[in-house]
């Protein structure tokens, strides 16, 4: 067996290579979004410098040489691929990959939502920061596809937290119509999906806000879930919490027994609910989210950048509360009760 041995300093910049590729693959998977939540901006971007580094001493070190476009590329998404995730393992997606991941189990959660735990493989997290997501979309032996013939291409949220390794978890709920949630809730433990990311959205960083008010409605909870996990498991962010979390009925109310574990052990978080109808002994509001309801348990527009606004729920919610989003999934124009509330567009980010 042809045994390569580098000179100390090849090892040298090898190693200086890879930690700079860490921290570049690092950065932007939590810089923000500038567009589509379905743009494929290469992440191999950061791992270029290993990459060329790479296909040179496959070369043999000849300065003179130039590789293949197909060597180049190989050698980009074995970097890329060791990049460590969140937890330190490498991770298990990749931005400009489908991969396919195997359905483990499904653990049902109420009437139309469940569990879909993902296996990942042995030693890997998903690598994604809080807050991300990832994209769906059909294996190729089962494709969904639009009434045009098009890929059905949806983003999602894991519950499971960043670091989490060996699976991936997501808390689905099933829509009438809906062309995939309708096909994942379809799926069997041994069924694949392809799944792609992280998407980048919201950069959470510890402390760099006071409080942050969560507006979320149905399904909209889980990127909301991601942020306050982080939050609970670091014991030195002193960011306090309040979520508004609205539902048609107390049945469809998604995560209660660890949202109510939670406010319960830590003064951080304070959880409000709201339903289209109140059952008897509910503690929470009816009806819609009202400029009451946002002056009484929002964090006051006033401190400036101190606050932060989530929203995340059905679009019309969205609308009426802070302006739908923008082309491309931009941000867009900040409207609806946080605008006349007297919140600041930067104050607000829409998952």
């Amino acid at each position: 067996m042809l045994r390569t041995v580098f000179s100390p300093a090849l090892q040298s910049s090898l190693r200086s290579a890879s930690a700079s590729t860490r921290q570049s693959v690092r950065g932007y998977a939590s810089a923000p979004s500038s567009g589509s939540s379905t743009s494929n901006l290469p992440l191999l971007l950061g791992g270029a410098g290993v990459a060329g580094l790479g296909a040179w001493v496959l070369m043999g070190g000849n300065a003179n040489g130039v590789p293949s476009a197909s060597d180049a590329k190989a050698a980009a998404g074995k970097a890329a691929a060791a990049v460590p995730g969140v937890g330190g393992a490498a991770s298990a997606l990749n931005k400009d990959e489908w991969r396919e991941f195997k359905l483990k189990e499904v653990v049902p959660y109420n009437h139309d939502s469940a569990t879909f735990v993902f296996e990942l493989p042995p030693g890997t997290d998903s690598g994604l920061s809080t807050a991300s997501a990832v994209l769906f979309k059909g294996a190729d032996s089962s494709p969904v596809k639009d009434k045009d013939g098009k890929p059905v291409i949806r983003p999602y949220t894991p519950v499971s937290t960043p670091a989490t390794q060996g699976h991936m978890d997501f808390l689905i709920k099933k829509y009438q119509g809906g062309a995939m949630t309708s096909h994942v809730h379809g799926l069997k433990p041994g069924d694949s999906l392809s799944i792609k990311g992280p998407i980048p959205k919201f950069p959470y960083k510890a402390n760099e806000f006071e409080e942050i008010g969560m507006i979320a409605g149905g399904s909209g909870i889980t990127p909301m879930w991601q942020v306050m996990q982080d939050i609970a498991n670091n014991a030195s962010d002193k960011t306090r919490v309040t979520l508004v979390y609205t539902n048609k009925t107390e049945s469809d109310i998604l995560l209660r027994e660890k949202f109510d574990a939670l406010a319960a052990k830590d003064p951080r978080f304070k959880i409000v609910y709201g339903l289209d109808k109140l059952p008897s002994n509910f503690k929470g509001f009816q009806g819609y989210i009202t400029p009451e309801i946002i002056s009484q348990h929002l964090p006051a527009p006033g401190k400036a950048d101190k606050v932060k606004v989530f929203v995340c729920g059905p679009p019309p919610q969205v609308e009426s509360i802070s302006g739908g989003k923008g082309p491309k999934g931009s941000q867009g124009e900040l409207k609806g009760l946080l605008a006349d509330a007297g919140y600041q567009e930067s104050q607000v980010y829409k998952f």
